[in-house]
């Protein structure tokens, strides 16, 4: 298992997975049968907004049997039709992809409510019809670095009138605990701390000379397959790994592999925030002063101007 996640090994859960859904029934599930893999997805808090003061969240997909059921009736109609009548516009320019969207859409007319072994593996590994947003995972891997506490994130830390008075602080409540032990979050934090040191994080931390001696950065790549473009880039990090102060997500568009694109610019994160000056740690150049956020409110000019943070001397 630990190896399994140091190198992104997606065999490994394939075979957790399948082997599950063959336990719970399979094509036909056992009465009540809950899916440990996407239960546990939802009580990680993905699957719904995780409550950031902005409208128009998205609350991403967890994409179990019931979903998959529902997601069939509403589109049985237009797939049957479209298995018929083909794809001849997009034939005109790829004809490969117009025979890909035929079949798919003879097979959604028919049996689209089946969820498959196919669909378990691929739900393992965060492909098929999952969908999770950057500040979704980033609450995730907090969880894992605080102990199992679900964060309910702000932008905000208070609200200021424009002469600098304080109207409310913006205090951040907990949204729940994740139903995990602590030693198994432990060993999570362990195993996501040599990804950086062995595994697929090497590359753009350890053999790029950050120092993860004195900084230890706990990691995860992730590489998502979409059909026709280049693969979504992720990378997911805490830090320190001993002591987690801060979460770091990236998620690159079409950006190709995780260590290749979204790892080097998450350590250009780290070592603005923690002060990295190639092999040095040098906190009073932090992006933050003295690296980890103060408790109060910045000082305000007559003007209400937010004035600059003050730095260690």
């Amino acid at each position: 298992m630990l190896r399994a996640i140091q190198v992104s090994c997606d065999t490994v859960f394939y075979k957790f997975a399948y082997e599950t859904w063959l336990r719970m029934g399979g094509l036909h599930p056992k009465k009540k049968a809950k899916d440990p893999f996407t239960e546990m997805a939802k009580a990680y808090g993905l699957g719904k907004p995780t409550g950031l003061d902005l409208p128009a969240e998205s609350d991403g997909r967890i994409a179990d049997r019931a979903w998959k059921k529902a997601y069939w009736k509403a589109t049985k109609d237009f797939y049957c039709a479209k298995a018929k009548t083909g794809y001849p516009d997009v034939a005109k320019s790829d004809p490969q992809r117009a025979a890909y969207l035929l079949q798919l859409s003879k097979e959604n007319c028919v049996d689209g409510w089946a969820y498959r072994g196919g669909d378990a593996a691929n739900f393992a590994i965060g492909q098929g019809d999952t969908l999770v947003t950057p500040l979704q995972l980033a609450r995730v891997y907090a969880a894992v670095a605080n102990g199992g506490t679900l964060v309910t994130p702000h932008l905000g830390k208070a609200i200021i009138t424009p002469e600098g008075k304080l109207v409310r602080n913006i205090e951040p409540k907990p949204a729940g605990r994740v139903p995990v032990s602590a030693a198994t979050l432990s060993w999570e934090r362990s195993a996501l701390r040599s990804v950086t040191e062995v595994g697929t994080g090497y590359g753009p931390f350890f053999r790029a000379g950050f120092p993860i001696d004195k900084l230890p950065v706990a990691s995860k790549t992730g590489t998502a397959e979409v059909y026709g473009k280049q693969s979504t880039s992720w990378f997911a990090t805490f830090a320190p790994a001993d002591k987690p102060q801060y979460a770091v997500v990236m998620m690159v568009s079409q950006g190709g592999t995780g260590s290749g694109t979204s790892g080097p610019a998450v350590r250009a994160i780290w070592e603005s925030l923690y002060g990295v000056d190639g092999e040095q740690v040098k906190p009073k150049t932090s992006a933050i002063p003295g690296v980890v956020a103060g408790k109060g409110l910045p000082v305000f000019a007559e003007d209400g101007a937010i004035l600059p943070p003050r730095r260690a001397s």
